[in-house]
């Protein structure tokens, strides 16, 4: 596996170094482990480059991509190996070595209201995952429970981890095929989609609409541990500058944006790997929840934001860096059978809160996030009644 990744990586560098005029680079995913420093540093790093020279539609974008990347993450379980219903104020938790390489195709079509931009993109692509599971770095560690809405007592825990959730059954758990045997996978995703792009985003600026509609396939004859699901996504987004004031030089020097997102899920199959679960899971939607909660077959949620963005450029060698608050209040509701079970269960979600931020060039936006849960459940384990902190590094769209 390694000699297979220094192999795709010198690929990409050689492909950008004969194409450099057409080429550019592309640095596409950050991931951390809350373990980690708190979260705040990066454990997981992708990166990778674009080719443009096709243009086999004058006008419009041909690009393909290649990216690669890998790291270290940690994982949370909320269901019960044994048959896969919800564990709510319980879970297990595990570390992943994590590897990924990705061919993607582009095609743009039309010409949107947005100068130099197409109005739709159609995409396709292949993606690879390699994937070693590892028992927790937190082994041994007790943990405070802290105070939930449900139990107003504080009480310490060793951390559920692998090795020792219920004696190791996991090692032969129905549910969760994929964390068992040797405790690696590889898997293959095939996924295309459409994007309407009607966006004007500044970073401190945004006005238009955003649109994806896209379907990932993971057959089981290309993976390892009988994964095999398929996921269809519904992505919309609206946004309005409702205030905008800016320097003599033109830079920005205070705004205010209105933004809202749409966000409907279906997914399913003979087995849901755990890593497909946490993108699509509720808990991962509705800010203050914990990624891995709440993950039936269907869910919608509504994220509405105010960001207020300060100065982004006090001194020219830092454009585009810049300090932003973002108001938020989410809802969303889930129901269907949680994954790889034929157990059935709902519910709807809601939390308001903040993010304090610091935009590194709207890409990575790195601060602090306090929740509040309109909705409190056993799932969200907080010293504090009701409230959750958090290390952001990006917006949630």
């Amino acid at each position: 596996m390694k000699k297979f990744l220094i192999i795709v990586l010198i690929a990409v560098m050689a492909i950008s170094s004969a194409l450099a005029g057409d080429f550019s680079f592309l640095f596409t995913e950050l991931d951390q482990h809350v373990e980690i420093l708190g979260g705040f540093l990066p454990t997981l790093v992708t990166i990778g480059g674009s080719y443009n020279g096709l243009d086999l539609i004058p006008g419009d974008l041909t690009q393909i991509q290649a990216t690669i990347g890998g790291g270290y993450t940690q994982r949370k379980v909320f269901q019960d190996p044994t048959d896969g219903s919800p564990l709510l104020g319980d879970f297990f938790t595990f570390d992943t070595w994590q590897a990924r390489w990705n061919l993607k195709f582009l095609q743009g079509f039309g010409e949107s209201w947005v100068p130099e931009k197409d109005l739709v993109t159609f995409y396709a692509g292949y993606e690879g995952r390699w994937e070693k599971y590892v028992d927790s770095m937190v082994k041994g560690e007790l943990r405070s429970s802290g105070i939930t809405s449900i139990n107003f007592e504080q009480q310490t825990f060793p951390v559920p981890t692998f090795d020792n959730w219920k004696g190791g059954l996991l090692t032969s758990s129905p549910v969760f095929t994929d964390l068992a045997k040797d405790r690696s996978i590889i898997a293959t995703i095939f996924y295309a989609g459409l994007r309407l792009n009607g966006m004007a985003d500044t970073g401190v600026t945004c006005d238009g609409i955003l649109g994806d509609i896209n379907f990932k396939w993971a057959p089981n004859s290309l993976s390892t541990d009988r994964i095999s699901y398929y996921s269809a996504t519904f992505n919309l987004v609206g946004s309005k500058t409702l205030y905008q004031k800016q320097f003599s030089n033109g830079s920005n020097a205070f705004s205010i944006v209105l933004i809202d997102r749409a966000n409907v899920n279906w997914t399913d199959g003979a087995h849901v790997p755990v890593y497909a679960q946490g993108p699509v899971s509720l808990g991962r939607k509705v800010r203050g929840y914990n990624t891995y909660s709440f993950n039936t077959q269907f869910s919608v949620v509504n994220n509405l934001d105010i960001r207020l963005s300060g100065p982004d450029r006090i001194f020219d060698f830092m454009k585009g860096v810049f300090p932003r608050l973002n108001l938020f209040i989410d809802c969303g509701y889930h129901m269907g059978k949680y994954f790889n079970s034929d157990i059935e269960g709902s519910h709807f979600l809601a939390s308001t809160g903040a993010q304090l931020e610091v935009s590194f060039m709207d890409f990575i936006d790195l601060g602090i996030q306090v929740a509040y849960l309109l909705t409190p459940t056993k799932n969200a384990v907080t010293p504090w009644k009701n409230v959750v902190l958090g290390a952001t590094f990006f917006l949630d769209f």
